[in-house]
């Protein structure tokens, strides 16, 4: 199947990519160029509505993108390599007139190229010779790039130390320094870069579909004898209706739960993860009007919803079993899946926070606005954690409580943890193989009045006290 690629980039790298798409079979190629680094939202918004992943070409336009923008779209970006820096320095010094290294002035986003470089072949710069952009690494916006002041760097090393030549990896110096009169070198990279990022791109995508593709099952039952016309019953046959939308209602072989009755449907994870969230929304509405119509209980109507996910049939059914009694287990309404690396996770929390209140507290509405994010998607944070007793957590567990991609679970991580509303609590090494995974703690002052809040909430409302989105005791 074939893999739609974005390319964002300056009108020279998007001229030298003419034909690239052939070196890659597979791929549908796409480019967008612009004229201003800094302003690439147009491009941006394009891009992201009309391919399945988007490549940068420079880190100044991926920094400087529209990030309000981003979603659970792939997006990659070229990355300033060694290559560039020593094909760059010997063009200058082995082509007439045949300059010298001090008579270089240079800029580049990552400095750190120039030490490996020093290290690899003894070809060492000056740290006066050399000006870099950096923080265009960092994860949230800091500031823009100058050219300005890239360029004046140039013109001050060339008036006062006599470099010959300047050598920029900004299309926008370049021009400025040729305006000016000024001998400047744009710096040379591979083709074959860019080449090999639109093929990590497509690894990427081809991934996230067999992701997808892994079959998922949903299991459907009352948790108690229900009558027709019941609340259970209409419960269960609207459930049913809305899963039979997306998902195949298929009849059960499992003798054991022929006599209770049981509805289970097949699809796959990737259509399942699209209609969960609506899914979980219909769920935990009927808990809420359970308790807030006075219906004479607190417990909402009997219904069990199990979802299992696996690579084979039989795997993804024995899942959504051991999700579906899990479900019985708990009061009222509950719903839990089993994911394809067999964790169990919460579908439901308790109710939502109803208060408006919760989402216009000053202090939370600072940090919101600090991190950059909806005062709404904090709360939902703080919930989570109020549920865990503010135990430290990972991206992963986050992703999985909220109902999202894990991708979108750490960039509201990386968010909060710049705006100063988290802190790195350690790491932790999976029990199986794989990479140690940061865990997430509450920073000490914001978790002290978010305590107070939670308590405050409880004194008036119980229900509201156990917010969460984090199945009880599943160890997720």
């Amino acid at each position: 199947m074939t893999v739609r690629i974005g390319f964002i980039g300056s009108a020279h790298s998007v001229a030298r990519l003419t034909g690239a798409d052939a070196q890659v079979p597979g791929v549908a190629l796409r480019c967008y160029p612009y004229s201003d680094p800094h302003d690439t939202t147009e491009q941006y918004s394009r891009a992201l509505a009309e391919n399945d992943a988007v490549c940068f070409s420079g880190t100044i336009s991926h920094y400087h993108r529209a990030r309000e923008l981003d979603s659970d779209t792939p997006v990659l970006v070229g990355r300033f390599s060694d290559y560039t820096l020593v094909a760059s320095l010997l063009a200058a010094t082995t082509t007439p007139p045949g300059l010298t290294i001090p008579e270089i002035s240079i800029d580049m986003p990552n400095p750190d190229v120039a030490a490996a470089v020093a290290r690899d072949t003894g070809i060492r710069l000056d740290p006066a010779q050399v000006t870099d952009y950096r923080w265009v690494y960092g994860s949230r916006f800091s500031r823009p790039v100058d050219v300005g002041e890239i360029v004046r760097f140039h013109e001050d090393r060339a008036e006062r130390a006599g470099a010959r030549l300047a050598i920029t990896s900004v299309h926008a110096v370049y021009d400025r320094l040729v305006a000016a009169g000024r001998p400047a070198m744009f710096m040379i990279d591979s083709i074959q870069h860019d080449v090999d990022l639109i093929r990590t791109a497509q690894q990427r995508v081809s991934v996230q579909r067999l992701e997808g593709a892994l079959l998922a099952v949903v299991t459907l039952t009352t948790t108690a004898p229900a009558e027709a016309g019941s609340p259970a019953a209409e419960l269960r046959a609207r459930l049913g209706e809305e899963l039979a939308r997306f998902a195949t209602p298929v009849q059960h072989r499992l003798a054991a739960w022929q006599r209770d009755g049981l509805d289970m449907f097949y699809t796959t994870r990737g259509e399942l993860d699209a209609r969960l969230p609506e899914l979980g929304r219909t769920l935990a509405r009927e808990r809420g009007d359970a308790h807030d119509t006075g219906t004479g209980t607190d417990t909402p109507p009997g219904i069990a919803l199990g979802v299992g996910v696996g690579r084979h049939l039989y795997e993804a059914e024995d899942r959504a079993l051991q999700a579906l009694r899990r479900a019985i287990a708990e009061p009222g309404t509950a719903a839990f899946l089993v994911d394809e690396d067999a964790r169990i996770q919460g579908i439901l929390g308790a109710s939502e926070p109803a208060e408006e209140a919760r989402h216009t507290e000053p202090w939370l509405v600072e940090l919101a606005a600090r991190a950059g994010m909806q005062a709404r998607s904090v709360t939902r944070l703080l919930a989570f954690l109020g549920g865990r007793n503010f135990h430290p957590f990972t991206a992963a567990e986050w992703a999985a409580a909220s109902q999202t991609s894990p991708r979108t679970a750490e960039r509201a991580v990386r968010k909060l943890l710049d705006a100063g509303a988290l802190v790195v609590a350690g790491q932790e090494q999976p029990l199986d193989a794989g990479r140690p995974r940061t865990v997430y703690g509450l920073e000490p002052a914001l978790e002290a009045a978010a305590r107070q809040q939670r308590a405050h909430a409880g004194s008036a409302d119980p229900s509201a006290a156990r917010t969460s989105f984090h199945a009880r005791g599943s160890g997720a």
